[in-house]
């Protein structure tokens, strides 16, 4: 009896590819509550309390790495995406679905920064991201892009490759060695951009298994020690950030715990969701559609942020604390309300391209 006949799916990558959009809302959730959440147990708390409010700032900053599991489903992503297309159409989808919203971001930035023209011109081009700083604006944006730039030509050598495993490790070794070889001479914010690159061409990977005729297997075993990488990469995050804990390279360290976080937990969570799916199957649909919702426009969220929470987001928590709400509140009242605003961009943006390309849809079908 095989997958198919009984609707369970032993395939790790196979569950990682069918539940990515899920996996990515839960990616834009986990980056909003990393930039957005505010604490809802007091600092000076003792005891068991204390103990909790240090759990709810260490979840808060260790949420950071859902940017890893965005490089790691985006790796996997475009091997499917590569295959549809031709090279022209396969860049075209790419930029047309990240760069509108962007350069949206980057205009209204503009006006609430009041920007001069040169500095919306650095922000727009990938300028100020290249030579200037990579943290300055939507670092995400241009980091994402580069890779898309870049995949194709990378992927071209990868699929030819006989063991893509020993591939894909001699290509993650070449990165660290030219990281290594590089520190001091490479700009030292580059290297939070960089040091994303393992992951994302540990997705590749990923994608590549997905799609393999022959069944890779998940046991018991497989996911315990995957809880054990977890367990680990949270441990390393500690060291590295509380503890202020540097290994090989500088800025942008936690390219190890990042990695070791978002591989694991995001294999976990596609199991999860394929169990809930297959025990409880009402709340199992649910919790995908939810989070799937999320995926859908995890990128305008991420941008909303950018644009109007940084600028706004101390004047409108005042504005909520004359209401006298708790810290819990304020923080559903902001993630429901940037949610919102997220939706409705991502909506227009559709509208906007299904305007734009009607006129060739139409002559695409007038020469069938």
């Amino acid at each position: 009896m095989n997958e198919k006949d009984t609707g369970i799916t032993t395939n790790g990558f196979l569950l990682l590819s069918r539940y990515r959009g899920a996996i990515m809302g839960m990616a834009a959730i986990m980056i909003f509550v990393f930039h957005a959440w505010i604490s809802t147990i007091p600092a000076n708390s003792t005891g068991a309390v204390s103990f909790l409010h240090d759990a709810e700032v260490f979840i808060r900053r260790v949420s950071y790495f859902g940017v890893d599991i965005f490089m790691l489903m985006s790796g996997m992503g475009l091997t499917y995406a590569i295959k549809k297309d031709k090279l022209p159409r396969f860049y075209y989808r790419r930029i047309r679905r990240i760069y509108l919203p962007y350069l949206v971001a980057v205009l209204t930035s503009t006006v609430i920064n009041k920007w001069t023209f040169m500095t919306f011109l650095g922000h727009a081009t990938g300028y100020i991201f290249y030579m200037e700083h990579a943290n300055a604006y939507c670092w995400f944006v241009p980091a994402i892009i580069t890779f898309y730039v870049f995949f194709p030509l990378y992927y071209k050598f990868f699929s030819k490759a006989k063991n893509k495993f020993v591939f894909t490790t001699i290509a993650v070794l070449a990165w660290l060695l030219l990281s290594i070889l590089l520190s001091g001479t490479l700009r030292i914010d580059l290297y939070g951009f960089t040091n994303r690159i393992p992951v994302f061409i540990i997705g590749i990977y990923f994608g590549e298994l997905a799609q393999k005729k022959d069944q890779i297997v998940f046991k018991g075993w497989h996911y315990l020690l995957l809880l054990v990488t977890m367990v680990i990469g949270l441990f390393l995050y500690y060291v590295y950030v509380f503890l202020k804990f540097e290994f090989i390279l500088p800025e942008g360290k936690l390219f190890i715990p990042n990695v070791l976080m978002s591989v694991s937990l995001s294999l976990l969570v596609a199991k999860l969701l394929d169990v809930l799916e297959r025990r409880v199957s009402k709340l199992g649909k649910i919790v995908n559609k939810v989070l799937g919702f999320y995926g859908k426009f995890s990128l305008e969220l991420y941008l909303v942020y950018v644009c109007l929470l940084v600028p706004f987001f101390g004047k409108f928590v005042m504005w909520l604390a004359k209401f006298k709400l708790k810290a819990l509140p304020v923080n559903l009242i902001v993630f429901i309300l940037s949610s919102a605003i997220a939706w409705l961009s991502s909506l227009a943006f559709n509208c906007f391209w299904k305007l734009v390309e009607l006129p060739f849809k139409k002559k695409e079908a007038e020469a069938k």
